[in-house]
């Protein structure tokens, strides 16, 4: 279901402030600017985390929906940028988590010898991408796909900026175990 993010509430603040405590409120025309500015990445984020576009697009909705909810309004664009990718990352585990649970109890799968082809898989590197960890595929989309530093990674996973590094070599450690296996490592070529 597409929903348009764009019709946020006129303002963004938390409710209960008042006085000198409040911050400054997000208006309806710089919300509409940020989630044209932040949606099309964080869409695809998304949907290289749950390998669906109309899953994807319903986290993009609850993500923005939550942030606009409960994201504290003295935000700068960055730290709501990372607000946003923590959510849809918590999202995203959530889906994984339920779609195992329900797997689990779906009696259809204990007897199915091969799970169907996936049609979305079109080459070698998308089907090796998609056999990493969700964490791995997140982290090394952030990094090299949509070009976050480490800062920014740490900020949106919630872990210190030194722990980026491990967590990227890590990342990258089992994507390169899983391009062997398949005969495309170095030594392939």
């Amino acid at each position: 279901m597409i929903r348009d993010a764009t019709a946020a509430p006129a303002a963004l603040s938390r409710p209960g402030l008042a006085g000198p405590e409040k911050a400054q409120a997000m208006d309806q025309a710089q919300f509409r600017a940020f989630y044209q500015n932040t949606a099309p990445s964080l869409r695809a984020y998304i949907c290289r985390g749950c390998g669906s576009v109309d899953l994807a697009e319903d986290i993009l909705q609850d993500a923005f929906l939550r942030f606009l909810r409960v994201a504290p309004p003295a935000m700068d664009e960055p730290q709501m940028r990372s607000y946003l990718y923590r959510t849809a990352e918590s999202l995203i585990a959530d889906h994984w988590r339920r779609w195992k649970r329900e797997q689990r109890w779906d009696v259809e799968s204990l007897f199915q010898k091969e799970a169907p082809p996936d049609r979305d898989m079109g080459d070698d590197m998308t089907r090796a991408f998609r056999q990493l960890k969700p964490e791995h595929r997140s982290l090394l989309w952030s990094a090299y796909v949509e070009g976050f530093d480490h800062r920014e990674i740490a900020a949106a996973r919630g872990v210190n900026e030194k722990s980026v590094r491990v967590l990227l070599f890590r990342a990258r450690k089992a994507l390169a175990a899983i391009l062997e296996r398949a005969g495309l490592g170095p030594e392939a070529v």
